[in-house]
């Protein structure tokens, strides 16, 4: 196995920011020789799809936003990046969590010259969980300026919000099914009216953000005319989430599209073959 980290993990600093903002930059975590294996194991999943990959840009748009998940299912070099990578270790970190579960994996790839964005969202309202202890590790695989990468709404995470989803390429259309919520408050309006902050940071490949479930973040689209913005996803589970297959979040398209079973009922610890622990 090539080495996964070429750093330090997280900092006294690095866990209080991401306590106090829901959102922490760590730059280069990840090894060139292992962004080189995710790249491959991208180009890999994209034309070896799931039936749980989705294509968002429609027909006559420019670009391509392809996403896909549990591609660790899938990929032996990518399971070995998770299960040895440095990534467990930084999640149960920041999370002060004594055990960790890889929850799932997400490829994330939007093509140069592609203008669909990621809505405002976050991820909770999308999740069939409930707890505190959740973080998702977004590794940058491509350089990410500032203009394009993904910002975040700084200390929404105190919030709790479970809002009214969306699917990921901004349309009302959904495969999980219509699980209510509140709608979630005009964030641009917010921001220029000075009500609330976002941040974001230009990127280079191996740098990592970890952020909360419940932290709201969007992306604008990649309208850089070369470079694209690969982003692989790690979402990881403390001590404490449980299991709670409330409507409308992606259980339904798990189990109807992906054929996972996980075996749980409400309530449940989120141990499972699907979310298996993680040694750190």
């Amino acid at each position: 196995m090539a080495a996964a980290l070429t750093g330090m993990l997280v900092s006294e600093k690095d866990i209080k920011t991401f306590q106090d903002d829901g959102v922490v930059v760590v730059r280069q975590v990840v090894s060139p020789e292992w962004v080189d294996k995710l790249r491959d194991a991208f180009d890999w999943a994209m034309n070896n799809p799931s039936p749980l990959s989705e294509e968002h840009v429609g027909e006559g748009e420019p670009g391509r936003f392809f996403d896909d998940q549990f591609l660790w299912k899938r990929n032996d070099s990518v399971k070995d990046f998770v299960f040895n990578g440095p990534l467990a270790k930084a999640a149960a970190t920041v999370m002060s969590s004594e055990k960790v579960n890889v929850f799932y994996d997400h490829v994330l790839v939007k093509e140069p010259n592609t203008k669909r964005i990621t809505p405002w969202h976050n991820d909770m309202s999308y999740w069939p969980i409930k707890g505190s202890q959740i973080c998702s590790i977004w590794i940058a695989l491509d350089d990410v300026s500032k203009a394009t990468s993904v910002k975040y709404v700084k200390g929404s995470h105190k919030q709790k919000l479970l809002h009214k989803v969306s699917s990921l390429g901004g349309d009302s259309r959904s495969s999980y099914g219509d699980g209510g919520g509140e709608p979630l408050p005009d964030i641009d309006a917010l921001h220029e009216n000075g009500e609330l902050e976002l941040v974001n940071w230009d990127l280079k490949p191996g740098d990592v953000l970890i952020h909360h479930g419940f932290t709201i973040h969007g992306a604008p689209g990649n309208i850089n005319s070369t470079t694209r913005r690969r982003g692989y996803v790690v979402r990881w589970l403390g001590d404490d989430m449980r299991f709670d297959p409330r409507p409308g979040t992606m259980y339904k398209a798990w189990t109807e599209k992906g054929g996972y079973h996980l075996g749980l009922a409400a309530g449940d610890t989120m141990n499972c073959d699907l979310f298996p622990s993680v040694n750190f």
